[in-house]
């Protein structure tokens, strides 16, 4: 550990300490979703399909989140269930893009997810979004994302590398589940074992869904297999996104990134296009994050080839659900 390492690491065990001696409990389930590193392993998709399976099984469910970049102040109801009451500028673009996806399911953000937890009222289900260094939160259970593409961060900590803290903490998760593989990664669970010998581990990967246009409408994805296009995007893991284009047939001659959660300009738009001609393409295609914050931008762009690639993430063992709401009675709808 490099000095630098170690003092973000004093720091980071003063944070918990103070955090952990202020733990407070919501009268519900609480599932926490976190992993170890910055950067993009799959939090947002995993809680979307959490909160809809909980949802179908007929649970009040209420996410918590802290909506990053969010400019509302305080605690802001985002969503009673039935699509987004505040913009994405007020509440961030994750839990807006959460908002738009979920029917049934109250999403709250607030720093203090205690108090955006009262505010909800009284819950089945709370699911804590980005939840694994929040200390202050009592959660039954602790879900860990790892990404099987880039597991620790290479072992560095903030901000010589990306993971958040140590990888033995790995030992606190209650379920472990490794996301971007569609097959068992026995050198990787042996490591994990290293650590945490009980969680269970489960996998999952991206399935791509459709395409949509700034208008909300979906195409197919085979509207684009075959064909020459530009990717842009403002995400964690830029590079996978374009590899999983590049996996369904589209042919990326170029690419433009920024900042995670980046908020688009004039300007940007001007840059993307121009990338884009000098590649020889018109057809833009970024992720549906993105796409959500250029949609009052839409009237700049001068292509009408605008397109964004919907994902859903797919679990391949359904025993994760079942021990998610193990012990709670369903109330599921007869048909």
């Amino acid at each position: 550990m490099t000095p630098v390492e170690y003092i973000y690491y004093l720091l980071y065990r003063i944070h918990r300490q103070y955090g952990l001696k202020r733990r407070r409990r919501l009268n519900g389930r609480t599932i926490s979703i976190g992993n170890l590193t910055i950067g993009g392993t799959g939090k947002t998709p995993l809680t979307i399909e959490i909160a809809r399976e909980a949802a179908k099984r007929g649970f009040n469910t209420c996410i918590l989140t802290r909506g990053y970049r969010g400019d509302a102040k305080g605690c802001t109801i985002v969503s009673k269930g039935e699509g987004p009451l505040v913009s994405w500028q007020q509440c961030g673009d994750e839990p807006f893009l959460m908002a738009e996806r979920l029917k049934n399911v109250w999403i709250v953000k607030d720093h203090n997810r205690y108090r955006g937890g009262l505010i909800s009222g009284e819950r089945d289900i709370y699911i804590l979004d980005d939840g694994f260094q929040h200390w202050r939160l009592h959660r039954d259970i602790d879900i860990v994302i790892i990404d099987a593409t880039d597991p620790f961060g290479r072992r560095r900590l903030l901000p010589l590398g990306r993971l958040r803290e140590p990888v033995e903490e790995i030992k606190r998760a209650t379920i472990i589940l490794i996301n971007r593989t569609d097959k068992k990664n026995p050198v990787l669970e042996a490591e994990i074992r290293r650590y945490n010998k009980e969680a269970p581990i489960f996998y999952s990967t991206y399935t791509p869904e459709a395409l949509v246009k700034p208008d909300g409408t979906t195409v197919s994805i085979e509207t684009l297999v075959g064909k020459e296009v530009f990717a842009f995007s403002g995400i964690g893991n830029p590079s996978q996104f374009i590899k999983l284009l590049e996996s369904l047939g589209l042919i990326v001659t170029g690419s433009l990134s920024f900042r995670d959660h980046h908020i688009y300009t004039e300007r940007d738009i001007r840059r993307i296009e121009t990338q884009a001609r000098k590649k020889g393409t018109e057809i833009l295609i970024t992720t549906e994050k993105d796409l959500l914050k250029l949609k009052p931008l839409r009237h700049l762009f001068q292509t009408e080839s605008l397109f964004a690639l919907r994902i859903r993430l797919e679990l391949f063992d359904k025993k994760f659900y079942d021990i998610l709401f193990r012990g709670m009675k369903e109330h599921r709808e007869p048909h």
